[in-house]
């Protein structure tokens, strides 16, 4: 169920939409003469809003403490195992043309093909089925799918890698993935996800008592300088600023989500030591 509220929730809630459906509906309701006062401040200050996060660097100052909260590991000589969560498919565009198609997070398949190569006795698993909704039959496709078409283009033997294709979030790819996996105790297994979804996947991955190797990917951030460093970036950017906003605040609110529905222990990880490093 909270899979499904997800999906509805979080279009009401993504920076953007809200900010333009608050400003649509402000031009509406000047139609009434006794409210048009007050509605004018408020779109006045909507479009302040979008204004700051058009020009000041919101997004970013946001999800840099996401993206830094597991730095880049210093890898072991052997891993047992390398697991790759979905989420950088493109499902219904695949399904369209015939082709793999991925998003801005398609360094995931960078690092993972790396560490497969590196480590060629490690076992492979790939999670995700991903959720598509009001999808036409003839374009609906898992992710796990496209996964396969990508493992075959960049050569990783498909008998090498375990599917989970089931998984429709974050918690279900933590406990599917325990269930097909059974890693052991003192395994090594390595967990590739974006940079700002690591802290959230890490969660998950400890509240079914399965500690991974965060290999963060995928960045959207640089670290932020001292002083007025971090707001080196000006510039006026309405789009950027929304995404980046957008993809923090979705972040962030995972998070909480996660800690009120009961599938993770704390809203953030504890930073363990780097028992990897041999």
């Amino acid at each position: 169920m909270s899979v499904y509220l997800s999906k509805f929730l979080w279009p009401l809630l993504n920076p953007a939409n809200l900010l333009l459906t608050l400003l649509i509906l402000g031009g509406l309701l000047q139609i009434w003469r006794p409210w048009r006062r007050w509605v004018r401040r408020g779109v006045f200050v909507l479009l302040l809003a979008l204004l700051s996060v058009s020009v000041l660097p919101l997004g970013r100052l946001l999800v840099e403490p996401l993206e830094g909260y597991f730095p880049p590991p210093q890898l072991p000589e052997k891993l047992d195992g390398i697991i790759l969560l979905s989420g950088s498919e493109q499902p219904v565009l695949t399904a369209a043309w015939g082709q793999p198609q991925v998003n801005a997070a398609a360094e995931r398949y960078l690092v993972f093909t790396e560490l497969a190569r590196r480590y060629p006795d490690a076992k492979l698993l790939y999670t995700g089925a991903g959720l598509q909704l009001g999808v036409e039959p003839g374009l609906l496709m898992a992710e796990a799918d496209v996964a396969e078409r990508i493992f075959q283009q960049i050569g990783i033997p498909l008998d090498r890698v375990m599917f989970e294709r089931a998984a429709r979030n974050t918690i279900e790819n933590a406990v599917n993935s325990k269930a097909v996996a059974k890693p052991q105790p003192g395994e090594t297994w390595a967990l590739v996800t974006s940079a700002r979804h690591m802290p959230r996947a890490v969660n998950c991955f400890r509240a079914v008592d399965w500690q991974v190797l965060p290999v963060p990917v995928d960045y959207s951030s640089t670290p932020r300088q001292p002083g007025w460093g971090g707001f080196a970036s000006l510039g006026f950017n309405p789009m950027a600023g929304l995404t980046g906003l957008n993809l923090a605040t979705q972040e962030w609110l995972g998070l909480f989500a996660y800690r009120l529905l009961g599938h993770t222990r704390t809203i953030l990880p504890e930073r363990l030591p780097d028992r990897a490093v041999k």
